[in-house]
């Protein structure tokens, strides 16, 4: 905890650097390793299992990486996106999700439940695409166990070059007095609160957590790591996520049931939500479907602000 505080502080002062005298991102990284802040192995570029996993649900295409190795991995999702198919700005997401265990994945394998805020740059291009997700998230290959992590994550290009898990690298601020930090293990939790927004004064993009309606907040994504996302958010989404590669089935995702079995079997997500530039907290009328695979997974009916997702998992 002390370690991150330090960081989070270092990473601060340096911002102002970055913006008047153009640091190179790697410079700043480079000292902070040299300041012990960081260890040399959280190397700035090096990408996570869940950024590979989140480079194919911003761009479908996406099926290899090189990066790890050139194994062929497949990623599924099943998620409602508010804001796809028509122009409306967002200055935040809000929602309250049930937190899982998936004690059987192995590294190659992890399954989440993201709340994301998004500017995709009005074109086609990766290079404009700014998101920001929150949620728990489970990855052997990430974590190094198979317990369930609150998880953070940034990109300002669609993960081609920018981007980062919890604080393995700048860009998130921690605030002072938050007990959670990302990367923390949560699987005690039976359900978590979270709250993504912008400070309409700062431009930064906060994050709140918490369980049921009393949140703390946890940091900030300050506004220069991002380009699009310097205005408002144009895409929220909410849901699941799982990835694999070729030697293993698809994992489970949610809690391991279909919608169609119900609560309490079923994951949900309740209190679904945007953040208007007043900061109030209004249910979300126009939500679009999104699943890629409805063999192992699915969406219940949204209804008003919640709705149930998941499903076992075991395809190839």
């Amino acid at each position: 905890m002390a370690l991150l505080k330090r960081l989070s502080y270092f990473v601060a002062a340096f911002f102002v650097l970055l913006v008047q005298k153009k640091i190179n991102a790697r410079e700043l990284h480079g000292q902070a390793v040299k300041k012990g802040l960081l260890e040399p192995a959280t190397l700035l570029g090096k990408k996570s299992e869940f950024e590979r996993a989140v480079s194919a649900f911003m761009n479908p295409e996406f099926h290899v990486d090189e990066a790890l190795g050139g194994q062929d991995y497949t990623n599924n999702w099943a998620v409602y996106v508010a804001g796809a198919t028509e122009p409306v700005k967002f200055a935040g997401a809000t929602a309250k999700q049930v937190v899982y265990g998936v004690p059987n994945l192995k590294a190659g394998q992890i399954s989440a439940a993201i709340v994301s805020v998004a500017n995709r740059g009005g074109g086609g291009s990766l290079d404009t695409q700014n998101f920001i997700m929150a949620g728990w998230l489970v990855s052997p290959g990430d974590y190094g166990d198979t317990r369930t992590h609150f998880f953070t994550y940034w990109t300002a290009d669609g993960s081609r070059n920018t981007g980062c898990l919890d604080m393995r690298c700048w860009g998130f601020i921690l605030a002072n007095n938050s007990e959670l930090i990302p990367g923390s293990v949560i699987d005690n939790y039976y359900d978590i609160s979270i709250k993504i927004f912008k400070d309409q004064n700062t431009g930064d993009w906060w994050l709140h957590y918490g369980q049921g309606d009393n949140l703390t907040p946890m940091g900030y994504f300050s506004k220069w790591i991002f380009t699009s996302l310097q205005q408002d958010a144009t895409e929220l989404q909410f849901g699941g996520l799982v990835s694999f590669n070729s030697s293993y089935t698809s994992p489970p995702m949610g809690s391991g049931h279909f919608p169609s079995k119900g609560e309490p079997a079923a994951a949900s997500f309740k209190s679904v939500r945007f953040v208007d530039a007043n900061g109030l907290e209004t249910p979300i009328k126009d939500i679009r479907y999104n699943v890629n695979n409805v063999k192992c997974y699915d969406l219940g009916k949204f209804v008003f602000d919640h709705f149930l997702y998941g499903g076992p998992g075991g395809c190839k």
